[in-house]
């Protein structure tokens, strides 16, 4: 995909602290809940499955709680942040830089998966729904070439479970729900 410059005339800062890791994040117009951490966010934050090593992926990483989460959360983990809004991509560089992250942690621009050549071991991600169930669709069917044997999708959704879990176990044996907060979903697919 072909980069884009922005010029940015306002700049927001997210700042929260979510189980003991703070959080201060640029953010911009235009983007994901750009002035706070989103309540879908702060309750998928505060119940990922985390890999204790290895390699993983936020998907539609936005300005970057998630992957810069991940990667404060746990060192031994090599973290991809993917979104495809060049505006995205650009704060979320911002924010690894801002934490010194950028030995382990790799954004790119990317349609879903699409720009990902490897394999990971989790996939996580708080899919735009406001896109369509064709978004969802395409991370289940991307999600299931890019996992590494033992790998899982981790994702959070706002009363778009029931399209998450029939979508998914098209291309994965396991496919639940973990936890239900507030109206807010966390699903896990997996291949056992």
């Amino acid at each position: 995909m072909e980069e884009m410059i922005y010029e940015v005339s306002q700049i927001f800062v997210v700042t929260d602290v979510v189980n003991g890791i703070p959080l201060n994040l640029v953010s911009y117009p235009g983007l994901f809940s750009k002035k706070r951490l989103d309540l879908g966010t702060r309750v998928f934050l505060e119940n990922l499955a985390i890999p204790n090593s290895g390699a993983v992926v936020d998907v539609g990483c936005g300005y970057g709680p998630i992957g810069i989460y991940l990667a404060l959360a746990n060192p031994r983990l090599l973290v991809y942040m993917l979104d495809a809004n060049p505006l995205a991509v650009k704060a979320s560089r911002e924010n690894v830089e801002r934490y010194g992250l950028s030995e382990r942690v790799i954004v790119m621009r990317s349609d879903v998966l699409s720009s990902l050549q490897v394999k990971v071991n989790a996939i996580f991600s708080n899919p735009p729904l406001s896109k369509g169930v064709d978004v969802l669709e395409r991370l289940a069917i991307q999600s299931s070439e890019r996992l590494e044997k033992g790998g899982y999708v981790q994702m959070v959704l706002y009363k778009g479970e029931s399209n998450a879990l029939k979508l998914f176990s098209k291309y994965f044996s396991v496919v639940k729900i973990t936890k239900n907060v507030k109206g807010y979903s966390i699903v896990l697919a997996s291949n056992e």
